[in-house]
């Protein structure tokens, strides 16, 4: 089974995410907080995706790159925002945008498409 770090400050956004995510067959980690995000990830725990939102309360989601690709290097991150164009996704290193509001099911297909049909 995948296992992915859902990385949101809105907790509507990140539990229904992750229960949703749960229920088609993911492992689910979440994170509330930048600080929360970087603990996760340098806690030894490996992911196989990362999805991060942009604006955190306390950071960015793409300031996590550096610890993500650091400690995971082939783990795939999807940014969730509705403030991130698709033309920014090879300068921050991402491997897909999720825009906010976004139809579940387009987003799971997302998800399945970046990890590789997993």
């Amino acid at each position: 089974m995948p296992k992915l770090l859902v990385v949101d400050d809105r907790d509507s956004n990140r539990l229904t995410l992750a229960v949703l995510l749960e229920e088609e067959g993911f492992t689910v980690q979440t994170a509330d907080s930048f600080a929360q995000a970087r603990q996760s990830l340098g806690g030894g725990t490996t992911f196989d995706g990362v999805l991060l939102d942009q604006n955190l309360g306390d950071g960015r989601g793409t300031d996590l790159m550096p610890l993500i690709r650091e400690c995971m290097p082939n783990a795939k991150v999807l940014l969730i925002s509705g403030s991130v164009r698709e033309d920014e996704v090879p300068t921050a290193g991402l491997d897909g945008i999720v825009t906010k509001g976004a139809a579940f099911p387009d987003v799971l297909e997302l998800v399945r498409k970046v990890l590789g049909g997993r």
